[in-house]
């Protein structure tokens, strides 16, 4: 049994897609892809969103920005469905009575992404059509990660199926608070301040135009943005961070997936199969060997998590040491099972 088993294990599996789904999506990928003028890569295979050690562990989330040529953290995206040998990501609520693809989400384009702005415009559109009651100051935003560690903090991830775990934690609602499971007692932390930013006010507040979000985030850079290629590859990790570990006002969130939409470099990756649900994979590779995915339900369109995985052999020497990544390992492996707005820290569902 390998890790993508295990994974996969913690969803049913899911229901193959009726023939006429499947031939009008493939007639409509044929189509595309003789118009289209965006070369859809190939697939990567990525890694789980590993916490640092056990000290890591006790402090507020927070997106690790990278230092001394050591990638600390990367945002990732999932899979897609097969048809007939071809890849097909589809968004779909099944089909009409002709046979064509059917929108899930109201006023969101059903059928077959063509590339990565389309997926990231419909992840917008879907947000802002998504119900929504702020949290008051006194609740907690849970958030639960279905991950693999690693041997080694900001390392390659074990090659042990076996080291999987779910992690879960409870952030308040004003910043004040924290909580988390560990050795199986639930710890109430203090909470320092983070960037990007975790408590929901400053949250809400950020910026819902992109351009204006896109600058936000570049002047919270500090010498990571002294570059262009830095100022990028970091904001595609904060941006994917914020998605990742909050619960979003919708005009934000729909403003973080246009806000990536004008990071160059992102591109749709084939899709592949990280734990039993498709996704769309929108992926962009930092310094030149790591393959950075974020992971989008192609149904829905909400968030489902990250991965990243070494396209070459890569050697990263920085304060802390050197690490080695082989191609093929894995960097994160993460699928968020849970997002919710919950009344007190250990409560899992509203």
């Amino acid at each position: 049994m390998n890790d993508l088993d295990l994974l996969r294990g913690a969803w049913d599996e899911p229901a193959p897609p009726a023939r006429a789904a499947r031939e009008a999506a493939r007639a409509a990928l044929l189509d595309r892809a003789a118009a289209s003028k965006e070369t859809i890569v190939p697939p990567t295979t990525v890694p789980p969103a590993t916490e640092t050690p056990a000290a890591a562990a006790r402090r507020t989330r927070r997106v690790r920005l990278p230092k001394a040529g050591v990638r600390l953290a990367a945002v990732g995206v999932l899979a897609a469905a097969i048809a007939a040998g071809v890849t097909v990501v589809q968004g779909s609520g099944g089909t009409d009575e002709h046979g064509r693809p059917r929108s899930a989400v109201p006023g969101v384009p059903a059928g077959p992404v063509a590339n990565a702005s389309e997926a990231l415009e419909r992840a917008a559109r879907a947000a802002e059509s998504r119900p929504f009651t702020p949290p008051r100051p006194d609740q907690w935003i849970f958030t639960e990660f279905r991950g693999r560690k690693g041997s080694t903090p900001n390392g390659p991830l074990s090659r042990d199926p076996g080291k999987i775990r779910v992690t879960r934690h409870w952030q308040r609602a004003d910043g004040k608070k924290a909580a988390l499971i560990e050795k199986g007692r639930l710890e109430i932390l203090g909470t320092m301040p983070t960037t990007p930013p975790s408590d929901y006010p400053s949250l809400a507040a950020m910026p819902t135009e992109p351009g204006a979000l896109l600058a936000w985030a570049y002047r919270g850079l500090g010498g990571l943005g002294e570059t262009a290629e830095g100022r990028y590859s970091t904001t595609y990790t904060m941006l994917g961070a914020v998605l990742r570990d909050n619960v979003l006002p919708p005009k934000v969130e729909a403003a973080l997936y246009r806000a990536i939409k004008r990071i160059p470099g992102v591109r749709l990756e084939r899709g592949v199969d990280a734990a039993g649900r498709p996704a769309l994979a929108l992926g962009r590779l930092t310094e030149g060997w790591l393959s950075e995915q974020l992971l989008i339900d192609p149904k829905t369109y909400t968030y489902l998590g990250e991965r990243s995985v070494a396209v070459k052999d890569h050697t990263s020497r920085g304060d802390d040491g050197s690490l080695t990544y082989r191609k093929g390992d894995l960097g994160i492996l993460s699928v968020r099972l849970k997002a919710a707005v919950v009344d007190k820290p250990g409560q899992t569902a509203p």
